[in-house]
């Protein structure tokens, strides 16, 4: 808004794209802009730099150097110095290069993650702070698992209905059949909070929200 008003562009509109990795441009934010760029209703677009535009080196090259052109759109990376509206400037000449920066960052970061995890995982930590259904956090290390015996049976019991060949929705029918609670009803009679639905009907002793049943969805979760 700052440097807008500074340099005199008027009604200036917010595209954010919070908590979405920039090597995608299927972003709500950036497709809504380029929904504006498309319509004719923009004449400049302001980043704060080349990589909050995004993190795919050869797409934020097309959209800098072919589709903002195509539609007179200004592009503006503040600090990187980059203008289209100066073309020579000697700024741009890297912007290749600083987009390939950008792009090896977000690669080399992945990779990082997932050496990280893979570690984490062949010593045995959880990688999710999420306990999956048949599991429970052991009191005495909050990062260990011990097994579940309730749940446990339930999810070896949907296993061996799997390996005769039933499908979900038939696994899903017989778990009615025989009254068992989804992942979410067995852990709101544990005591831990889910949504609050309307719709309940009385399973053992207890209103279970209706939505809670099995079905072929919460069957292959359980699997």
């Amino acid at each position: 808004m700052r440097y807008a008003r500074e340099h005199h562009f008027p009604n200036p509109t917010f595209f954010v794209d919070d908590g979405v990795s920039g090597v995608t441009y299927d972003r709500p934010g950036f497709q809504a802009m380029l929904a504006e760029i498309e319509a004719e209703r923009v004449t400049v677009c302001i980043t704060k730099d080349l990589s909050r535009l995004g993190r795919n080196s050869a797409l934020t090259g097309l959209y800098t150097n072919f589709t903002f052109p195509q539609y007179g759109v200004r592009y503006i990376a503040i600090n990187d110095n980059f203008d289209t509206i100066d073309p020579n400037s000697t700024d741009n000449d890297f912007a290749g290069i600083k987009n390939w920066c950008n792009e090896f960052y977000a690669r080399d970061t992945s990779r990082k993650i997932r050496a990280v995890n893979k570690a984490k995982g062949e010593r045995g930590v959880p990688l999710t702070t999420n306990v999956p259904y048949g599991y429970l956090k052991d009191p005495e290390n909050s990062r260990r698992w011990k097994i579940d015996p309730v749940a446990a049976d339930v999810v070896r019991s949907i296993f061996s209905m799997c390996m005769e060949g039933r499908g979900p929705k038939q696994i899903a029918n017989q778990l009615k059949v025989d009254k068992v609670l989804t992942p979410a009803s067995y852990k709101t009679l544990q005591g831990i909070k889910s949504p609050n639905k309307s719709r309940k009907i009385l399973m053992i002793g207890k209103a279970v929200p209706l939505w809670q049943f099995w079905n072929a969805g919460s069957t292959q979760a359980a699997r």
